[in-house]
């Protein structure tokens, strides 16, 4: 009897057959990829894509286009001479700017100085007795008076463009203390009549008249000079003339500062305020009211105005029978 020998179902020979049945599957499944129908494909075909670069072919050139167009632009003349004048102007302003910086370095450091002097002459001011009492040797027989008042600025006040409230106040402390006026006018150092209308001619002294014209006085808009010469001038000129024999006229000078000629002014006064030759007396007199700046005010030997009018004013009223008021304040 013939004996079989066991079959072996996985044996190498099998497992041989299946791995290569298995590689000839997996080979024919790669070679069919992207073949036929079931291929993958884009999902841009190349008439879109031709478009697309046809779109972007123009783009390009278009954005050249403009950027030629801008540079031309740029470059161009009058670009160029717009861009040299803006410089030009910022060049001009940034030297303005540095000027106005310079100045106002300037203002600063003067205003410094300026502080500790006003301080000083108030703390003089202060260590004196003052008493607010009529001046001695007033002329005190004036039946007719003329103001005379500087309206420049330093006589005002900064913030309400008035005359300092303190002219109107010692206006009306002279008038008070002179018992016979009988006439007034007001005259700016420039020679302009203050009231409107009312020029060249005396003006009574009457309650009504006397308040309406100090608040004229107050709002005088003009501002004149800081020389007193043409203002007292033309009140001799126009008004001396009108007075009668037992009548006597007074000018007074409220002002702070003095910027004409000393000697010219002494001269022409005394032409015309000349002394009589019988009693050694002028027809009219002339009083000052001397009102401090606010820098260093009445220092002695000083060269600045407010010293000046002191000065002058002293001597005309020593020449011309009236007296000087200093005033510590405005």
């Amino acid at each position: 009897m013939i004996k079989r020998r066991p079959i072996e179902v996985f044996s190498m020979s099998f497992l041989d057959c299946l791995c290569c049945g298995f590689g000839a599957i997996l080979l024919l499944f790669l070679l069919s990829i992207g073949s036929g129908k079931a291929g993958v494909q884009s999902p841009v075909d190349n008439n879109t894509l031709e478009s697309l670069r046809q779109q972007l072919a123009r783009l390009e050139a278009d954005v050249a286009d403009k950027a030629s167009r801008l540079d031309a632009a740029i470059n161009s003349r009058e670009t160029m001479e717009a861009r040299q004048k803006i410089l030009s102007k910022i060049r001009e302003l940034e030297s303005t700017l540095a000027d106005l910086q310079q100045d106002l370095d300037a203002r600063k450091a003067n205003l410094s100085t300026s502080q500790k002097a006003a301080a000083e002459a108030k703390r003089l001011l202060q260590s004196f007795k003052y008493e607010n009492l009529p001046p001695i040797g007033l002329p005190a027989e004036a039946t007719h008076v003329a103001f005379v008042i500087d309206t420049s600025g330093s006589m005002r006040n900064q913030l309400t463009k008035q005359l300092h409230y303190g002219v109107i106040e010692q206006i009306t402390e002279l008038l008070d203390s002179l018992p016979e006026v009988k006439s007034i006018q007001f005259l700016d150092t420039s020679g302009n009549y203050m009231l409107s209308g009312r020029s060249r001619i005396w003006l009574p002294d009457t309650p009504g008249l006397r308040q309406q014209a100090l608040r004229s006085v107050l709002n005088y808009p003009v501002l004149s000079v800081s020389d007193p010469e043409p203002g007292i001038r033309r009140a001799l000129l126009d008004l001396k003339p009108s007075l009668n024999a037992n009548e006597r006229m007074s000018v007074y000078m409220l002002g702070d500062d003095f910027r004409g000629n000393t000697q010219s002014f002494l001269l022409k006064l005394d032409r015309l305020n000349p002394r009589n030759p019988a009693n050694g007396k002028r027809a009219v007199s002339i009083s000052a009211v001397g009102f401090p700046t606010l820098i260093s005010p009445f220092q002695i030997g000083a060269p600045q105005g407010n010293t000046r009018y002191a000065n002058i004013m002293r001597e005309i009223a020593e020449e011309h029978g009236g007296v000087l008021i200093l005033k510590p304040r405005i």
